[in-house]
């Protein structure tokens, strides 16, 4: 009988550590990207705040109205975690349809004692951003271009 209250007590010692031990940085981003890539938001809300958060909601509402926006059969691989300053950046690889995207990332901070994503970003090539200037369309350049396109000579052979 005192075998088994030993054993019992030693049982309870251990659950009562490992509960105690807080989330590494890169466990919270392995549950927030193994949620994300099967679109589910709850869960990745659970470990998100801030930016990320907010960029969550929107990829929600979005996949929520128009669920062929979000990728069905989406993966990540080669998750590698950072720590810079107070912060930790996690790059992955995206997958999907055998696609290999490389430059993805997570940044995580301590909030209230727990990893956060905070951040979710790609360091690839940036889409250039257009002006509203290049999005207008200037009514005189079409017409020089008009004027122009009427005054070339057609080419004969």
């Amino acid at each position: 009988m005192k075998k088994l209250a030993i054993l019992v007590f030693v049982a309870m010692i251990a659950v009562s550590f490992s509960s105690c031990q807080k989330e590494k940085p890169q466990s919270v981003a392995e549950k927030f990207l193994s949620a994300y890539v099967k679109a589910d938001f709850e869960t990745a809300k659970t470990v998100t705040s801030g930016d990320a958060l907010e960029q969550i909601n929107q990829i929600s509402n979005m996949v929520s109205s128009y669920p062929e926006f979000f990728p069905t059969d989406a993966s990540y691989e080669n998750l590698n975690c950072q720590e810079i300053e107070n912060k930790v950046k996690c790059t992955f690889t995206m997958v999907q349809n055998s696609e290999k995207f490389d430059g993805n990332y997570v940044e995580l901070e301590k909030i209230d004692g727990k990893w956060m994503v905070t951040t979710l970003g790609y360091e690839g090539e940036e889409l250039p951003e257009m002006t509203e200037e290049e999005t207008m369309t200037d009514s005189t350049a079409m017409q020089s271009d008009s004027a122009a396109m009427a005054e070339t000579q057609p080419v004969t052979e």
